[in-house]
């Protein structure tokens, strides 16, 4: 037993709390925060005495507000009628006092006269929140809308001129007046109003499932109510109208009526890679589960050899889920756009590989790019089967380990085919032979190679290499060069 739960450490550690207690789906369950929840289409999901929309694949949303906390009740009626009850509970958060000086006395205490203004702002808002929007894109991996100095944070107590005010409902981004604000998801534009009182030029976001970004303080509108948006987007610039000492984005997240901190549905800035080399084309790297970047690094040196830039992109793998995770290969695709790269590809490893699939359900590489993936679970493991259920195992494993069963619900199986270009490479040698019984044919130790398949792959070459070092394969790195650079594997 010992020597099984050294070798699970190579893939990771988080604590999980048992499925008894906690429903399926991912978050974070703090003031101010979410949870998308999963369940079997048509089920009735009930929150604290209020019902819940699930969409048609069952998954659901839950906004949690700056002042929730404690136990929550949350049921879930299956069609079949079995009824599931959980009890989690809402960690609470300390918030910041935030003490603003200098702003205009009549845009703290407003005069009369403008009343009518600031109701009538409200209630726009308030029905723009309001509209339904059909679409999925709430589900999408989010990208910041503007990168930046954080210069307020969301719940912190305001003190305006030295009067206390309602606390702080977004995040805010420093940055210079005509820096373009881009769309963090896909959506539809609900509200476009160049100059209201509070907020000066605000657009309005809605991502589908009540979840909205609002967009305050721009200089500049560039687009209209019912325009259709994607993620990337330029939707406006930043600037300094309406209550404001000068130009930031203020960046805020609704679910309904409810405020959530828009820092959670993106990774932190300075978590993101920075590309290296001279190549016009970059290679964006993914390690995989339990592992770090440095795991990428021979094989990023190869690829900066052969001519391409990289982006070796670290991400918490034992700490946060599958989707959370993809947020950091969707950010990192993105800086790479936005530093004028026209083609970036893709080359993952184990787990990064089931991520980079998560991220191209919803959007494209840019100039084709194309995907290589080394030793990936595509239908799963055979080792998250035999000890996914066991409470030391999750423990170990964190919570990504559950999307990567090779049962037909688990998340890895649900997932839709890509378009991408995609080559897949994987081994024939155990790295890990105390797991060996658990496998019927060839397998790398983790992976079974008919788990790696995909029917959409344009490429799959078989080596003589184990799971957990396969990136390192001298032959294995020849070959993600040659499909980088020719679109098949040609020796």
């Amino acid at each position: 037993m010992a020597r099984l739960l050294s070798c699970v450490m190579i893939w990771g550690c988080s604590l999980v709390v048992s499925a008894a207690q906690w429903p399926s789906g991912y978050g974070q369950w703090v003031s101010g925060g979410y949870f998308i929840g999963h369940t079997e289409p048509f089920s009735r999901v009930v929150f604290n005495g209020v019902e819940i929309d699930v969409d048609g694949d069952g998954y659901y949303l839950l906004p949690f507000e700056r002042d929730s906390e404690g136990p929550q009740q949350l049921s879930i009626t299956l069609a079949s009628g079995d009824i599931q009850h959980f009890e989690p509970e809402i960690d609470r958060r300390d918030f910041n006092v935030q003490r603003i000086d200098g702003l205009d006395p009549n845009r703290v205490e407003p005069p009369p006269e403008v009343i009518d203004r600031i109701l009538a702002d409200a209630e726009r808002a308030a029905l723009a929140r309001q509209q339904y929007i059909d679409s999925n894109a709430w589900r999408q991996p989010f990208i910041w809308p503007v990168r930046g100095r954080i210069s307020g944070v969301y719940g912190s107590q305001r003190i305006l001129n030295g009067e206390p005010r309602q606390p702080h409902w977004g995040v805010d981004l420093a940055r210079p007046t005509g820096t373009p604000v881009r769309a963090p998801a896909d959506g539809v534009i609900t509200l476009a109003e160049p100059d209201m009182y509070f907020s000066g030029g605000t657009i309005m976001l809605n991502h589908g499932a009540g979840l909205s970004s609002t967009f305050l303080h721009l200089s500049r509108l560039d687009v209209s109510v019912g325009t259709q948006v994607v993620q990337g987007d330029v939707i406006g610039a930043v600037g300094s109208t309406g209550r404001s000492t000068g130009p930031h984005l203020d960046w805020r997240i609704n679910a309904g009526e409810a405020r959530i901190d828009a820092a959670y549905w993106v990774p932190p800035q300075d978590e993101l890679c920075e590309p290296e080399g001279e190549g016009e084309e970059v290679v964006l790297l993914l390690h995989g589960l339990g592992r770090g970047e440095g795991s990428m690094n021979a094989l990023a040196g190869d690829l900066r050899d052969a001519g391409f830039a990289t982006c070796n992109q670290a991400y918490p793998s034992r700490q946060q889920s599958l989707p959370q995770l993809s947020g950091y290969a969707a950010n990192a695709l993105d800086g790479l756009e936005q530093a004028g790269y026209q083609r970036v590809h893709l080359v993952t490893h184990s787990m990064g590989g089931i991520l980079a699939r998560y991220l191209l359900q919803y959007r494209a590489l840019p100039g084709d790019g194309r995907l290589v993936m080394l030793s990936p679970p595509n239908h799963g493991s055979e080792i998250v089967d035999a000890f996914g259920d066991q409470r030391w195992f999750q423990w170990l494993m964190g919570p990504a380990a559950g999307a990567l069963a090779t049962d037909k619900t688990a998340l890895v199986n649900r997932l839709a085919p890509i378009e991408t270009r995609t080559g897949i490479i994987t081994g024939t040698r155990s790295s890990d032979p105390w797991f060996n019984f658990l496998f019927d044919g060839e397998h790398d130790g983790k992976v079974s190679v008919d788990s790696a398949r995909l029917n959409e792959a344009d490429g799959f070459r078989l080596v003589d290499a184990g799971h957990t070092f396969i990136m390192r394969d001298r032959e294995v790195r020849a070959l993600v060069i040659e499909f980088l650079q020719q679109g098949v594997f040609v020796h």
